[in-house]
Order: C-alpha cells, then structure tokens, then sequence
C-alpha cells in the first residue's frame, strides 16, 4: 500500500521479511513489525507473477537486508529475478548487507538503492537507530556506491527530526551530500503519532523531546508532519541549495501544498 494512497506514484511493494532488527526509535511500521525476524511469502509471489512495468519497491515496511538475509537470500534472489528480467525497481536500506547485490543493481538500467542516512552523527544514529549500522559506516557506503559507473545511488534524508536531526547537523549533512555527488536525494520529516511519541518520549533527554514535540500538534492515532511553517520553507531551502548541481533534490509531493522540484518523490525515477 503506498503511504499516501492515490496520491503516490504508482508502484507495487513487497516485504520479505516479518521484521526489522534495526530498531528504530521513530519506526512508523512498528506497530505491525514481528518481534521475529523471519522471511514471508512475498518473494515466492513476485516470482510467480506476470513481468510489470510497475516500480516493485523493496521493503517498505521493513529492511530488505536484515542480517538473516545473508542466511536466507531473499532479497537478493529477488533482486537477481528483477534484474535479469528488466523490470524496475528499487531498494531502501540502512544495512551494509547491500553491498553483496550492488552489481545486480547495477547491471539493470530500471533501478536503484537509496541508502538512508538523516545525520553524520554516530551518536545520534546509536540514539535513535540502535540497531542499524552506524552512520559513519553507512557514509562510507554512500561514497563508494556513488563512485560506482551506472549505479543511481540516493541518499534518503528520512526522516529529519526537528530538533534533533534539523539545524547544523543537516546543514553538515548536506554539505557532505554535495561534495560526494549522488544521484538524488529524497528528503522527508518524520510522522509522528501517539505511540511514536511514547516511543521517542523513553528514549530522549526530556529536553530535547519537549524541544522535538513542539513542531507537532498533539500527537494522536493519524501519523501527521511537523507545522507546514517550518517545513515547507526548509524543503525550499534545500532545494534551492541543489538547484545549479546534477543531484536531485526530491519531497514527497503528496503532503505539500506546491511542487518543490520536478523529481520523482523516490529519487531514482
């Protein structure tokens, strides 16, 4: 199902996994995770299914390379299908694991791997991710793959935190960002909802939650963004940041009231 229904481009989605080690402190997909890390049926369904031209996007609700993947392969098995038979898709991953499928990805002309990555802070990353590899690790991934030949690298910026992930330690970001020369980047703010609130309520300095949950209106049972005020020009800022390079500057379209840039939401397409 995609996140905003009717209003996203059009794709298909598959989890190959029941949960996610990583452990995000604001997961939106929390809630419907297993405990237990273990793979589904969906790959045996993409398999089975007619060829499309649709984007399949691998997982959105949860990491396509958790660390039992190197036992299972269900992602890269997928990944080998998808490529080998042309048709588009993409990838979004905070895991290392990526790297063993890189040439996969690489080889088809209708796909990319957005590696997400919202601060150059090892600390904040062990705060707020404590499962998930580090953010020094995972910028050295990001170099390398955006030096790699015919590789559409995207760095998602997802989510920025007001508060905590906003201010100097996007600005650092996204100089860093421009000086390795992706392929996009896909930019967003974080949802927040009563149960992420709690959530990130345990996890913070009471400080720098109170300072977080300011830009929100109270949280309920509907994920929403922060204020438009505060968004909506530092999408703009950004934007305007990438406009005379060759990197992509992309917002979700449906939660703004005008398009920033002409790019696909996804980065990649």
């Amino acid at each position: 199902m995609p996140k905003y229904v009717g209003k996203c481009p059009s794709l298909r989605e598959a989890d190959l996994y029941t949960g996610c080690p990583f452990n995000c402190v604001y997961c939106i997909g929390k809630q419907r995770h297993s405990e237990e890390v273990r793979p589904t049926d969906r790959e045996r369904e993409i398999f089975d299914s007619p060829l499309s031209d649709v984007p399949l996007y691998l997982s959105p609700w949860t990491d396509p390379y958790p660390p039992c993947e190197e036992e299972y392969c269900r992602t890269g098995s997928l990944v080998r299908h998808l490529s080998g038979t042309g048709q588009p898709f993409y990838i979004i991953t905070r895991s290392l694991l990526v790297r063993r499928d890189i040439d996969l990805i690489r080889n088809s002309t209708r796909s990319f791997v957005g590696i997400s990555l919202n601060t150059l802070d090892d600390k904040i990353t062990e705060l707020l991710e404590p499962g998930a590899p580090k953010a020094g690790e995972r910028a050295e991934l990001i170099r390398d793959l955006a030096e790699m030949e015919g590789l559409r690298t995207v760095v998602r910026i997802d989510p920025i935190i007001p508060g905590i992930t906003d201010g100097e330690r996007l600005s650092a970001l996204l100089q860093w960002v421009l000086s390795v020369k992706p392929f996009a980047i896909g930019l967003e703010t974080l949802r927040m909802d009563g149960f992420i609130a709690s959530r990130m309520r345990n996890s913070l300095p009471e400080a720098v939650f109170d300072r977080m949950i300011a830009h929100y209106p109270l949280p309920g049972d509907v994920p929403v963004h922060p204020a438009e005020e505060w968004r909506l020009p530092l999408f703009k800022q950004i934007a305007s940041m990438f406009e005379k390079t060759d990197i992509r500057a992309c917002f979700c379209r449906a939660t703004l009231p005008e398009q920033i840039t002409p790019w696909d939401c996804r980065g990649g397409y």
